[in-house]
């Protein structure tokens, strides 16, 4: 990664994918979750701009998390390639300074195409991995922590949530 990069724009649910630990009964909050700890401290790190964006939500509405990454759920009209596209096409000149993590070809294509560079998700994990940012690391600090239980760890998907994931994947096959 260049240091003449500014902003990273990273297509959140591609990259909680590639890192291997979404499988039967993994809560997605929680994973959002270690993510965006991550991320803050590659931010830290790296001291670039961060976009974490995520499909859906009730609208396209950035939240941010205690400053460091700006996290945008892209609403139920877009989705996060979308979102993505449609903001590296916004950046005009300064879309060189943007780089943007995803595995998604048809990101990967229209960033290189409004002059923003890009990385695959697994690269850019063993990039983080390199700078020593793990994806568990809360987590294990948590099980260092005898007798110490995360009470307000959100659960499973609701069944609506399910409803919402799997109508959104078969409109892609």
């Amino acid at each position: 990664m260049a240091s003449s990069y500014r902003e990273t724009v990273v297509d959140g649910y591609n990259l909680i994918h590639k890192l291997g630990k979404v499988g039967v009964g993994a809560p997605m909050a929680e994973l959002r979750e270690r993510l965006e700890a991550m991320l803050a401290r590659y931010r830290q790190r790296s001291r670039r701009h961060v976009i974490l964006v995520y499909d859906g939500g009730s609208g396209p509405k950035p939240l941010t998390l205690t400053g460091a990454i700006d996290v945008t759920f892209s609403g139920t009209v877009k989705s996060a390639d979308r979102w993505i596209i449609d903001h590296v096409r916004s950046l005009g000149a300064r879309a060189s300074m943007t780089l943007v993590v995803s595995s998604d070809r048809e990101i990967q294509r229209y960033s290189t195409a409004h002059g923003a560079k890009f990385v695959d998700s697994e690269t850019f994990i063993d990039e983080l991995a390199a700078m020593g940012i793990a994806f568990d690391e809360n987590r294990r600090r948590e099980t260092r922590r005898a007798g110490r239980v995360n009470k307000s760890a959100p659960g499973p998907l609701s069944d609506s949530e399910v409803d919402y994931w799997l109508r959104l994947f078969d409109r892609k096959q």
